[in-house]
């Protein structure tokens, strides 16, 4: 019974199990049998698109579309046998529930999915295949990513050569991996993968395209700017540090290095850790995942682990990161509706303008930077910078090719060319924009000389002081030098001859001269402290350092830079003016040791500098009373000195003035320039009694000032308002003169003030009180020596903080009675918005150019109701202008240039003061509301992205003078002017400068448009002396000849970069009648490739003095018919001209040699470059008999130039050239005579001879005087020959056998 019992229970509990499995199972079958049919539907239809497929394959140069056979492939997997028998495992019922669920979804994604896909490749109609692809086309590809993976191993390559600057540095393997792989892929030649048929060539083609496709992605992760290419270099162990010496220190520092050598450092580190003070792990983090870039969350500042993570996976974050914003982001634009992903092929025409174009405008940046390197090799001691030479040459090679020669094959390889090059010049084009930025150096020291002479006065009684300093430099005792003494005792001067003499001995390899004053004082907690890491860039830059952006904050490794290039010779470092001690050390300067290090000198009138920098010290002392009276005599002028009586009379008074002057050099000579011409004895008894007052040096310069006339004393003290040292530009200096009524005369031209302007600097430069010198773009500039500075600071009633890195206005008290204030060239970043108005009820002058202010309150001029001036220019980040200053209704002059940034401008209309308004290269869109009500504007720049025209704005402003109309080169700038009538307004106009006004088509108007238009009024343009055009686009004549009756008085023109300008003056007829342009004194015409002529008749401009004419293709004749500048031409320069063919000849000029010259043209220069058809220079010999004056000719790169000079029949055999001093000729290959075979050139005043590269010329027909009718001598004057290369100057013929050694 208990087995029967224990049978039924089984039964009782398995039947129900069972009968649950039979149901699970017929249930799972349902699905399997489902998803079996599914499989079957999509293997017919597969087998359907198959058909369809090898159907349209038959058709020639036909390939399956992308997307169809990855169709194919899917349904393929998805049909397999083996996917059901993955699904319909067999492992007991629950698991049956699974993948029954698992099988209805599949089997629903497939009919929903790739079985409803494939429905349209069913469908009729429907092309499954695309034409194949032609090898010219795969060709084209692979070349075009060839070019791509050879740029980006450029920018690669030249990134590494930056990194690998860094001390102790390699490049990363995988860098060098991937520059190997490049380096083998790019000699690749596309005609070596089309070698066999065309199925294989496609392969070759296509499988190289895309090895190409995988390195140049690979690259990409080299060039992001945070990706370093280098490692430590394991084989040295660092870079030294520059540091103290440390006294009393042996023991500690004994004990450090025993534990670094020996094994117990990490149980003394156990140690330490034990104690209450332990190493901030998660403040350390928090450091290193700040200078990572790396934001945590709140939640991760106190979890130690968490960072650890997040800092080791910021490089996979970034990338991530860059994919999601970059590419992914830009890919979804392609698939949104409608969207275009193709375009027509352009073809070879459209290519070959392209490139054309792109030639053009690389000649045009060419030609820029030749200009600006040519202006900045003038300074003594510097050459042409590496890289800029290599740009120069590649610019060239693109510039010499013609379209011609890349238009040679098939359609397909010719635009491919065409490609590649307009990809190179693209390169090319924007390494370029580098170089044109303003105050970009395209030189450096030329290594080749030890440093550069310094122009110095001489110094008397100070040889004893200059001979204990060379002594001491030329020794090994002394390392640092401090030269001491007041002001204006001559410090300066005995440095700066202490440096000449020692650039012309061997002890220095490089001496560097720095100007340290008040430059590099820095305010910090309201104390004066000096800047050293600005002062290690000024080093740096000295010694050429290439520094990585890192490296400029840093000065520790600054320092140990500094200190590596120092190390490696014999230097020699001049610190002239120094104001604060420092540490050398800290700057990087090392100890001379033996033959490797640095000397220091510096001057200073601190004698607690000098000790507190550790410097042996040289006391200057005024001079003694016979040199301080020998001084004095000659500077006071020889019409004073030479003569007996006079210098008896008055000789007493000068040793008591002298007396005054305690000696000090400074002071003897500027009071002896302010006593020039003073011959009676009553003068000097008078300045005597001046004299009399004076208790310091300070005193004896006041008289200096006080002798000049009202005008220039206030000319003088507004130099104080530059920063000290700073060299001031002269054209800017008297731009605010005349703006600040200083040279301003009611009636006089803006010219004529300007020259007045001129007149008062050269007085106060020949008065010692300004010093005249040039700044590294080689511009006219003055400076101020300290000492006259104090002075013209105590004198006046200024307020100066200028150049001293104020980071924040002065208090209100410091300024508020004060006339002028400068705060120029500071850091000022932004005046706070709760800064009150400030009450400076006196206050005529506020300038704050060059700072960084981004905002003004609105109410900060509120209480500055006399203001005058106010330059707020040169500040990049301003956006807008307080509403206040439209309260400023005694503004005479509103400078607001080169604020890029600026939109904002208030109403204007109660300004009518304004005399000068400076817009130029802002962001305004809209003239400034009450802009026409300024009826006493004479000065008027517009600039940047206006968008009017100008008609109404000007109409009032009939006191103009002066007006500029520039834009941005990128910006639709549509402003203009839409009736003629507006230019009978300016009467006063004197000086027009238009630029980048793409809108543009005549300067004045259209042709016609006076006749059509009532007569303007007499007097229209009787003042206007000068006209500029930069790039108007569209422009092509300057001004129709109508207008030249309103024209008389215009002594200047200038064009450039006008790309459709066909003449300059329109004429109206076939035949333009006679026309004349009396007072024409200057014709610059540049890069305007469509000019054909000046005016089509005759143009008389017997008033001529300098014509330069560059660029211009058409140009066949240097001069047109009708047209003769002769007679009172002095500079001729002719460039690129490529279809002139000679200068000078007979026919243009309307001369014959049949007619003797009755008068001689005055021309003194004349320069020919790179005119590439030009074989002669003057026709004919005879015609020099009418260039006696001629003092320098110039003959360069003019490929097809035969000869200078031509002869004829007419011809004596020799020419003479009395004044001739400088002949160059530079690389003229055809060249084969200067002047016939046999005839002479008679040139005595010669003084350089240079020729280079001019080698099939055979003889040089200079004449050599007789002496005794057998010695031969060379001109007396000739100083100076110049010729490369040697082996052709030995082969050159001579008429005299000793000729040649005379030389």
């Amino acid at each position: 019974m208990d087995n029967i019992k224990w049978v039924m229970d089984i039964v009782t509990d398995v039947v129900p199990k069972v009968k649950k499995y039979v149901s699970y199972q017929i249930h799972h079958n349902h699905y399997v049998n489902e998803f079996k049919d599914m499989q079957t539907k999509l293997k017919r239809r597969r087998q359907d698109v198959e058909q369809e497929l090898r159907t349209q394959l038959k058709q020639p140069r036909k390939i399956a579309k992308k997307e169809v056979k990855a169709w194919l492939k899917e349904a393929d997997q998805e049909t397999a046998e083996k996917v059901a028998e993955d699904l319909i495992y067999k492992g007991g019922p629950f698991t049956y529930i699974f993948s029954s669920r698992e099988l209805d979804e599949r089997t629903q994604s497939l009919e929903e999915g790739i079985f409803k896909q494939g429905e349209k490749y069913t469908s009729a109609g429907e092309s499954l295949v695309v034409d194949t692809p032609s090898i010219e086309y795969w060709a084209t590809v692979f070349e075009e990513r060839q070019e791509q993976l050879k740029l980006r191993q450029k920018d690669i390559e030249a990134k590494l050569e930056t990194q690998l600057m860094q001390p102790g540095k390699i490049a990363s393997m995988e860098v060098k991996d991937w520059l190997k792989k490049v380096s083998q892929q790019i000699p690749i030649k596309v005609e070596d993968l089309i070698n066999q048929g065309g199925c294989s060539s496609l392969s070759n083609l296509r499988r190289k395209i895309e090895e190409l496709k995988q390195i140049f992605e690979q690259g990409e992760n080299y060039t992001n700017d945070s990706q370093g290419l280098v490692i430590d270099d394991h084989s040295i162990k660092g870079v030294s540090q520059l540091v103290d010496e440390c006294r009393g220190r042996d023991d500690i520092q004994d004990q450090i290095l025993e534990w670094l050598k020996g094994g117990e450092c990490q149980e003394t580190l156990t140690l330490l850790s034990s104690k209450k003070t332990k190493f901030d792990i998660l403040k350390f983090q928090k450091r290193i995942a700040s200078s990572l870039g790396l934001e945590l969350k709140p939640e991760d500042h106190e979890n130690e682990n968490k960072p650890a993570g997040l800092i080791s996976q910021r490089k996979l974050d970034k990338r991530t990161q860059s994919l999601t914003e970059g590419i992914f982001k830009q890919g979804e634009k392609y698939t949104s509706a409608g969207e275009s992903l193709v375009l027509d092929t352009p073809s070879i025409e459209y290519w070959a303008t392209a490139f054309e174009e792109k030639q053009e405008r690389l000649k045009h940046q060419k030609e820029d930077i030749e200009e600006i390197l040519k202006t900045q090799c003038m300074q003594l001691g510097k050459i042409a910078r590496k890289e800029v030479e290599e740009w120069l040459e590649k610019a060239g090679q693109q510039i010499g090719i013609k379209v011609e020669g890349l238009i040679n094959q098939g359609e397909c390889s010719s635009s491919t060319n065409l490609k590649k090059n307009i990809e190179e010049l693209k390169q090319i084009l924007e390494e370029g924009k580098e170089f044109t930025n303003a105050g970009v150096s395209l030189v450096i020291d030329d290594h080749s000389i030890k440093g550069v002479p310094l122009l110095v006065k001489e110094c008397r009684g100070r040889d004893d002081i200059q001979d204990q300093i060379l002594e001491w430099l030329k020794g090994d005792e002394v390392t640092r030098i401090a030269v001491s003494g007041m002001g204006g005792v001559g410090k300066t001067t005995i440095m700066k001859q202490a440096h000449n003499q020692l650039l012309k001995e061997s002890k220095f390899n490089k001496i560097i001269w720095v100007k340290v004053s008040r430059d590099f004082d820095i305010i910090v907690q309201q104390k004066k402290k000096f800047d050293i890491l600005k002062f290690q860039k000024r080093i740096a830059s000295s010694l050429e350092l290439k520094l990585e952006p890192e490296d400029h904050d840093n000065e520790t490794k600054l320092a140990g830079l500094i200190s590596q290039k120092l190390r490696q010779g014999n230097s020699l470092l001049i610190l002239d003016d120094v104001w604060q001690q420092f540490c050398l050390e800290d700057v990087g300067i090392p100890i001379l040791d033996g033959n490797n290090g640095c000397k220091v000198v510096l001057t200073t009138r601190l004698q607690d500098v000098a000790r507190g920098m550790e410097c042996e010290v040289v006391m200057v002392s005024p001079l003694p009373a016979n040199e301080a009276s020998a001084l004095f005599w000659e500077k006071v002028g020889s019409d004073v000195f030479s003569d007996g009586k006079i210098k008896r009379d008055i000789e007493p008074f000068v040793k008591k003035i002298l007396q005054k002057c305690d000696g000090v050099p400074l002071a003897i000579v500027t009071v002896a320039k302010s006593m020039r011409g003073k011959l009676l004895p009553r003068h000097w008894k008078l300045a005597l009694s001046e004299f009399s007052k004076f208790e310091s040096i300070i005193d004896c310069l006041k008289f200096s000032y006080e002798c000049l006339e009202s005008q220039c004393q206030q000319c003088f003290l507004y130099c104080a308002l530059y920063p000290e040292d700073h060299e001031i530009l002269k054209e800017e200096l008297i731009e605010y003169w005349i703006e600040e009524g200083l040279i301003y005369k009611e009636g006089k031209t803006r010219e004529a003030m300007n020259w007045k302007g001129h007149d008062i600097v050269d007085k106060l430069v020949d008065n010692c009180l300004l010093q005249s010198v040039k700044n590294i773009d080689n511009q006219e500039c003055v400076s101020m020596h300290d000492l006259l500075r104090e002075m013209a600071l105590e004198v006046s009633q200024f307020f100066v903080k200028a150049g001293i890195a104020l980071e924040k206005l002065p208090e209100e008290d410091e300024w508020r009675d004060c006339l002028k204030v400068s705060l120029m060239r500071n850091h000022i970043k932004e005046i706070p918005s709760s800064m009150p108005s400030l009450k400076c009820p006196m206050l005529t002058t506020l300038l704050l150019s060059n700072n960084n202010i981004s905002t003004i309150p609105e109410a900060l001029f509120e209480h500055m109701l006399g203001l005058k001036i106010l330059d707020i220019s040169h500040n990049l980040e301003l956006s807008r202008l307080p509403s206040s200053v439209s309260k400023l209704e005694k503004l005479t002059t509103l400078l607001l240039g080169n604020c890029g940034f600026l939109e904002e401008v208030p109403s204007l209309s109660n300004l009518v003061g304004l005399k000068k308004l400076d817009l130029s290269w802002t962001s305004i869109e809209e003239l400034p509301q009450g802009l026409n009500m300024l009826t006493n504007l004479k000065y008027l720049s517009l600039g940047g992205r206006l968008s009017e025209t100008l008609d109404e704005q000007l109409q009032n402003l009939s006191k103009l003078q002066h007006l500029l109309a520039n834009a941005y080169p990128d910006a639709e700038t549509k402003y203009k002017w839409e009736t003629i009538g507006i230019w009978g307004k300016l009467q006063k106009l004197e000086k027009l400068e238009l630029g980048y006004l793409d809108n543009l088509n005549m300067v004045f108007g259209e042709v016609g448009a006076i006749a059509e238009s009532a007569p303007l009024p007499a007097g229209t343009f009787s003042s206007l002396q000068y006209i500029s055009v930069i790039e108007c686009d569209k422009i092509k004549m300057l001004f129709s000849v109508r207008w030249l009756g309103y024209l008389q008085k215009l002594q200047t023109i200038e064009v450039t970069y006008c790309w459709q300008m066909e003449e300059i003056i329109g004429s109206e007829s076939e035949e333009g009648e006679k026309v004349t342009l009396p007072n024409l004194e200057s014709l610059r015409l540049g890069s305007l490739p469509q000019l054909k002529s000046i005016y089509n008749g005759s143009l008389i401009c017997d008033s001529i003095k300098k014509i330069k004419i560059f660029n211009c293709k058409n140009i066949e004749s240097a001069f047109w018919s009708g047209f003769n500048p002769l007679p009172n031409l002095e500079y001729l320069c002719l460039f690129e001209l490529q279809s002139l063919k000679c200068v000078f000849d007979e026919e243009s000029l309307g001369l014959s040699p049949l007619v003797p010259p009755t008068s001689f043209f005055p021309l003194k220069e004349i320069e020919v470059l790179d005119c590439h058809q030009l074989k002669k220079v003057f026709s004919s010999g005879w015609l020099l008999h009418y260039f006696q004056s001629l003092e320098t000719i110039k003959v360069e790169n003019c490929p097809k130039m035969e000869e200078l000079i031509s002869s004829s029949a007419h011809e004596e055999g020799k020419v003479t050239l009395p004044q001739l001093q400088s002949l160059k000729l530079i690389e003229l290959p055809q060249l084969k005579s200067i002047y016939s075979s046999s005839g002479v050139f008679i040139c005595d005043s010669i003084q350089s001879l240079i020729i280079y590269k001019c080698e099939k010329l055979k003889r040089i027909p200079l004449n050599f005087h007789l002496l005794d009718n057998v010695q031969s001598s060379h001109p007396p004057s000739l100083k100076k020959i110049r010729v490369y290369p040697k082996e052709w100057w030995e082969s050159l013929a001579w008429d005299h056998p000793n000729a040649k050694d005379n030389l």
